[in-house]
């Protein structure tokens, strides 16, 4: 396929954008990435306190549970949120280069995922205080980061073009995340929502990939092929319409930003 094609031609410029919002984001930081690690024990000692003893009856290792949907709901919010504006961002250097613009978006994906390599230690160190084994199945914790980076992308793409054309997009899709984060059953346990409606939270891909994750290190079970098949079907289908939607508006891109 020509995206892949073009990506791996432009690796060295991917490699790069990656490093600089790195960089970016911890410049001046005296602890730097170890608030990949931080942030997330922190929230999770808050959430732990807050929430812990209305739910401890249904959910075993509560701080573990609640890592794993925290670390892919933050990937998937920090990610989208900084490649919204990526376009915008990166105005001076598309009108003087020709660079495959939708370079800038994914960039901020992969910047988003490599900072979920920290974030991960902080799960490792709550097994370590609780004494937690993890089942073999947790080997397989990439599957679901994999579904994750790329629905991602096709997210990122998606928003990052109408920012372009609509400003008001930023802050608009802060509010959805905020909205997001509450349908993504990251404190609660999902068994709470009335029987007739839990067939809705599947349309919430956020979700699916959290469960995945959660079914993989805390229930030692592999998802079936349905469900498999149910996160592929969401990451092709917001992959083509955020390409579609991409490639269709990024030749007005130079009169916008």
């Amino acid at each position: 396929m020509k995206p892949i094609k073009e990506i791996y031609k432009y690796k060295e410029l991917l490699g790069e954008l990656v490093k600089r919002d790195i960089k970016v984001k911890y410049r001046r930081s005296l602890l730097g990435v170890i608030w990949s690690v931080l942030n997330p024990l922190l929230f999770m000692v808050v959430i732990t306190i807050v929430f812990s003893t209305i739910f401890k009856s249904d959910i075993e290792n509560f701080p573990i549970y609640f890592l794993c949907g925290q670390i892919v709901f933050a990937f998937f919010s920090e990610a989208t949120s900084m490649a919204q504006t990526s376009i915008l961002g990166n105005g001076a250097l598309i009108k003087k280069v020709y660079i495959p613009k939708y370079i800038f978006p994914v960039s901020k994906v992969c910047s988003g995922i490599v900072n979920v390599g920290f974030s991960l230690i902080a799960i490792i160190i709550m097994m370590v205080i609780l004494r937690y084994i993890p089942p073999v199945t947790a080997l397989l914790f990439f599957v679901p980061l994999i579904y994750a980076f790329l629905y991602a992308i096709g997210v990122s793409m998606l928003i990052s073009a109408l920012a372009v054309f609509f400003r008001d997009t930023v802050h608009l899709y802060s509010i959805l995340l905020t909205v997001l984060s509450y349908f993504s059953a990251l404190f609660y346990p999902v068994e709470i929502i009335p029987a007739q409606y839990q067939g809705l939270i599947n349309f919430n891909p956020i979700y699916v990939f959290i469960n995945y994750f959660r079914q993989l290190v805390l229930v030692g079970k592999v998802p079936s092929l349905e469900y498999n098949v149910l996160c592929i079907a969401h990451c092709v289908l917001m992959l083509i319409v955020g390409y579609y939607t991409f490639k269709r508006s990024e030749n007005k891109f130079i009169l916008y930003i």
